[in-house]
């Protein structure tokens, strides 16, 4: 299957959530506070969006939206899966500004640098 095939399938995937989703083509990455909730694991050994802060745990995602909230909270993930779900879960519990990006960081890479880990020594 070729990447050009393979870019038009993940695109029209389609996560639903409460909290209101980005589109890649729009996006101006510098209004947004972007959160990545994958787990540490996950976020020190794979590329991640540069500058974004790593949380995973709900809670201390819901603690740090609260201490945000007048400002643009971007969700992000490897496929956009778990962004939705802790975007709508934020959502119900009161929280504003959430936003959060349905797109598969192959994609993302294309708009946006990412950071990748360093190797170890």
């Amino acid at each position: 299957m070729g990447k050009d095939i393979l870019k038009k399938i993940l695109k029209q995937q389609n996560h639903p959530s409460l909290a209101l989703k980005v589109d890649l083509e729009n996006l101006k990455i510098e209004e947004y506070i972007v959160v990545d909730v994958r787990t540490p694991s996950l976020y020190i050994t794979t590329p991640h969006i540069q500058n974004s802060y790593n949380i995973h745990n709900l809670s201390m995602l819901q603690d740090f939206c609260q201490q945000h909230q007048n400002q643009k909270i971007l969700l992000v993930c490897n496929g956009g899966l778990e962004s939705a779900k802790y975007g709508t879960l934020l959502v119900e519990n009161g929280l504003k500004n959430i936003f959060y990006l349905d797109e598969y960081l192959q994609i993302i890479e294309e708009k946006i640098p990412l950071e990748y880990p360093k190797e170890a020594k």
